[in-house]
């Protein structure tokens, strides 16, 4: 357990940076660090806001029929779906991707030890999730039912134990997948089609199970059924902490326990094998000499991008799961009528309110897909190679946006010409839906360079840490927040102008804003990389 633990605590303390923002002298490193730690900070505290705000109005509900132990259930299994989501696709990194493999297996520490410190990582970094969605649920769920003291007891034990299960069930199939891709020569792509086949297949499997009216109108038994056979330890859960049942409460945690020992004992036994096979480069046995190919610098920068994007499955899932998910969602909507969709969720005149609102929630989705936010850190230590090649670093830095583009673009065109089909918009409208989004491409994609630029991260052991934990990654996703949130508040806030006007003065200003940020890269651009 001792060997687990120091293993642990090391990757978190390289993950999150802290250990060099401790004991760093440069008082620019510690106000860096300061500065992201009270932003992050502010963003967990509007999180943890929506959270309540959205357990009151499901207690709200629960309470009229009687059954608020549903809100903890509903909770619950939303904590652990997300924990199982978010971890199926990066689980191939914590694992087998750290660059420290060969340090950490030359230590005399068993095998099933690192993977269980592996895995341990992926549970304390859930677990935050975990908090900021169970906490304000507990608080909403001791308002409005004042249990006894017991309650509180297990609902704190218990919360240690809610993200294990899904966690280590998505890094099975993570690393069955990876497993699997690596008796084959092209391993990554393969690794990234199974688990893009099993990510879509649990979309439209969710988007199958949510097309009951009445479960979703009426938040009844049904809805409890449903969550119940889907997630049998959400009955232990809710048995354990709102009945006080002991029994319940050890069988939760049994079963969490006993699973976690079970998986790292039997993924240890593979674990060097695995990783082998992901590693082990393979070369065709024949070999044709061809004419030597020329092209320009920025398509030759450009092709590296893609071919480095490519090559890592983490990066393709996190960067582009969002985009899938809105190309499935435009077909899905092809089918659904927007007047039904309106009177299922209870908002009226459901295809006015999207065909105004449709430019900006397709523009969210491509600010949430932002490859250029962490394209400078995973240069890692062969950034000296780039910084050192005789080429202008405003072509270095414009085919990172172009890799962007080539993620977001063409797929959210092929969104947009579906949603212009199946809402049946007017001709300003459409071209509108078809011009804002790219706007919003260009926007993402440049100031993900410009905040990894300010914001590097070139120290990482995995991947997982310059993709999703860098803040050059938090700092890009908030400014796009700011810059949706915005117009939606004008939308609304103008709702007497026409729609169409706002949104065009809004696609103006966007437009403003990426000529200004094209100017920075064009002369700040070479400054900053070359400082790196």
């Amino acid at each position: 357990m001792i060997n687990i633990w120091c293993l642990t605590k090391i990757q978190l303390l390289s993950t999150f940076g802290l250990n060099k923002a401790w004991h760093t002298q440069d008082s620019k490193d510690k106000r860096k660090w300061v500065l992201l730690s009270i932003g992050i900070l502010v963003g967990v505290a509007v999180v943890v806001a929506y959270s309540f705000g959205y357990s009151l109005i499901l207690a709200q509900v629960f309470e009229q029929i009687g059954r608020m132990d549903l809100l903890l259930a509903i909770m619950m299994a939303l904590a652990s779906m997300f924990g199982f989501f978010t971890t199926i696709y990066k689980a191939s990194g914590v694992l087998f991707g750290s660059k420290d493999y060969d340090l950490v297996m030359s230590l005399p520490i068993r095998t099933s030890h690192v993977v269980a410190s592996r895995v341990l990582q992926l549970y304390v970094l859930n677990l935050f999730l975990t908090l900021i969605l169970m906490l304000p649920a507990g608080v909403v769920y001791a308002i409005k039912v004042n249990p006894g003291a017991l309650f509180y007891l297990f609902f704190l034990i218990t919360l240690l134990f809610i993200p294990l299960l899904p966690i280590i069930a998505a890094t099975l199939i993570g690393a069955l997948i990876s497993w699997i891709s690596s008796r084959f020569r092209a391993s990554r792509m393969i690794t990234l089609i199974l688990t893009m086949v099993i990510i879509v297949g649990m979309m439209m499997g969710s988007f199958r199970m949510n097309g009951s009216e009445q479960v979703l109108a009426n938040m009844s038994t049904q809805l409890a059924d449903m969550i119940f056979k889907v997630y049998p330890l959400t009955t232990m859960y809710v048995d354990a902490v709102c009945a006080y049942q002991i029994g319940p409460l050890l069988l939760f945690i049994g079963i969490s326990v006993t699973a976690f020992i079970l998986f790292s004992t039997v993924l240890g036994t593979r674990y060097k094998a695995i990783h082998t096979g992901l590693t082990t480069s393979r070369t065709s046995s024949k070999y044709v000499m061809r004419s030597l190919k020329t092209s320009s610098p920025f398509r030759a920068l450009y092709s590296k991008e893609l071919r480095r994007y490519f090559s890592s499955s983490l990066y393709v899932l996190n960067t582009s799961i969002i985009m899938i998910f809105l190309l499935v969602t435009s077909i899905a909507l092809l089918f659904i009528d927007s007047e039904k969709l309106g009177k299922l969720l209870e908002i009226p005149q459901m295809s006015d309110y999207l065909g105004r609102m449709v430019p900006l929630v397709v523009s969210l989705f491509i600010i949430l897909s932002c490859t250029s936010a962490s394209s400078i850190s995973l240069e890692g230590n062969h950034l000296w190679i780039l910084k050192s090649s005789p080429v202008s670093k405003k072509v270095i830095l414009l085919s990172k946006v172009a890799v962007n583009l080539t993620v977001t673009i063409p797929i959210s065109i092929v969104s947009c010409l579906l949603l212009i089909v199946s809402l049946r918009t007017g001709w300003i409208e459409s071209l509108l839906l078809l011009v804002i989004p790219v706007i919003y491409a260009c926007y993402s994609a440049m100031l993900g360079v410009i905040t990894n630029l300010r914001l590097p991260k070139l120290e990482w052991t995995s991947e997982v840490a310059a993709i999703k934990q860098s803040a050059s990654v938090l700092v890009s996703m908030f400014l796009g927040f700011i810059s949706i949130v915005i117009p939606f508040a004008l939308l609304f806030g103008l709702s007497q102008v026409n729609s169409n006007l706002v949104l065009s003065g809004i696609a103006v200003v966007m437009l403003v804003i990426c000529g200004l940020m094209y100017k920075y890269i064009s002369t700040e651009g070479e400054r900053l990389f070359q400082a790196l």
